[in-house]
């Protein structure tokens, strides 16, 4: 019968109940069992393209039962980011983590990092009256060694080696210039001052309504590699605050995805940068904080966060305390505020004027110039 045809198609249904089908088609038997295997195919389909099962790989998708409900070109894509994940993996940047999910691999993540600080240092290079924020760090004591200029770097040329390799390059090519960035190389020296350094962004949902979700992680990679290549002993804190904070590490927050959760738990984020820079007393102390709203949550005794909207008056002061007893260790501050909306700008600039710090309006397309050039801006200083 239809009935015990339609069971078989799908027995995991409740087949005891009864609804009336209504409708200006009717369905003969033969339709009436396509359209039940047609809508069990597409239920597979959606279990392999959402590929939340252990050890999912984007050929597990069935390309002849996407061709049959969406069409050729649906299966010529799927057959595309198909190669696209094998050669992703091939060539190293993607990785299996224990539960057998890809993610990005190290060298995925130092490839990313080299790129978004690349872009960086073209907005700083590009921003008027900022081209001293290439002269970061402290150069100490001569090494006798001497390496290629990086970004960031404030040693003196290797005179002779950057010639020499100006000479070199235009010997096999007298295309380009006399001088490139590629010959230049620098003195190696030991570095002589050391900075602790909190960087918290704001991961509420608004982050990602209003466009700063991407802009957000692309910072936060620019700002990682700079100190892992060039500032190796400072020690950087990344710390995510919406509802709740957290420490995470760059391969957790590029990962990051959006979650619909109300609260900008800044005090939280505070306690939890707060505990980093005590560690590191005898470094400079900097704590960075990327927002594009006022504060909306704060952490009771108990562990509990909670939310208001308008702000409590409570969680406004459990914030302003704990930015005092950082500003009161010597912890300077800068505040990257995204957006104008007035209630944010008004607690913002009260609380850099109470704190002695500053505040960065730079806009989606300056965040990361913005977040770097203050860091370096901050070493220098204190160099």
């Amino acid at each position: 019968t239809l009935d015990a045809q339609l069971q078989a198609l799908r027995p995991g249904e409740d087949w005891q109940g009864s609804e009336r089908f209504r409708g200006q088609n009717p369905l003969g038997l033969g339709e009436g069992a396509q359209a039940m295997a047609d809508l069990s195919e597409l239920d597979a389909l959606a279990e392999q393209l959402a590929q939340s099962y252990t050890g999912a790989r984007a050929e597990d998708v069935d390309l002849d039962a996407l061709a049959r409900q969406l069409g050729d070109e649906a299966r010529v894509d799927a057959r595309r980011l198909a190669e696209l994940e094998r050669e992703l993996e091939r060539n190293g940047f993607f990785e299996r983590a224990p539960d057998g999910s890809l993610r990005l691999s190290p060298k995925a993540m130092r490839r990313l990092g080299s790129q978004a600080l690349a872009d960086v240092a073209d907005a700083l290079r590009s921003r008027r009256g900022e081209r001293d924020l290439r002269r970061a760090g402290a150069a100490g004591e001569p090494t006798g060694a001497s390496r290629q200029w990086e970004f960031g770097d404030s040693e003196p040329w290797d005179v002779p080696r950057t010639v020499r390799n100006a000479v070199l390059r235009r010997a096999t090519s007298s295309q380009g210039p006399l001088l490139s960035v590629e010959d230049v190389e620098v003195v190696d020296t030991e570095q002589r001052a050391r900075a602790a350094v909190a960087l918290c962004v704001d991961t509420s949902w608004s982050m990602v309504q209003d466009g700063h979700w991407v802009p957000m992680k692309r910072t936060a990679l620019a700002l990682h590699h700079l100190v892992r290549t060039r500032f190796r002993s400072d020690a950087l804190e990344l710390i995510t605050f919406g509802r709740q904070a957290q420490r995470v590490d760059i391969a957790q927050l590029t990962g990051l995805a959006g979650v619909w959760e109300q609260g900008t738990n800044l005090h939280h984020a505070l306690l939890l940068a707060g505990r980093h820079l005590r560690r590191h007393p005898d470094a400079a102390q900097v704590l960075l904080v990327v927002t594009d709203g006022e504060p909306t949550a704060h952490l009771e005794p108990d562990g509990e966060a909670v939310f208001s909207y308008p702000p409590l008056p409570q969680t406004l002061a459990l914030t302003v305390r704990e930015m005092d007893g950082l500003t009161r260790n010597g912890t300077a501050v800068s505040i990257v505020m995204l957006g104008h909306e007035p209630r944010l700008a008004g607690f913002v600039h009260a609380l850099a004027r109470r704190c002695g710090g500053r505040v960065l309006e730079p806009g989606v397309d300056g965040l990361g110039a913005a977040v770097v050039g203050d860091y370096l801006r901050h070493r220098r200083r204190r160099a």
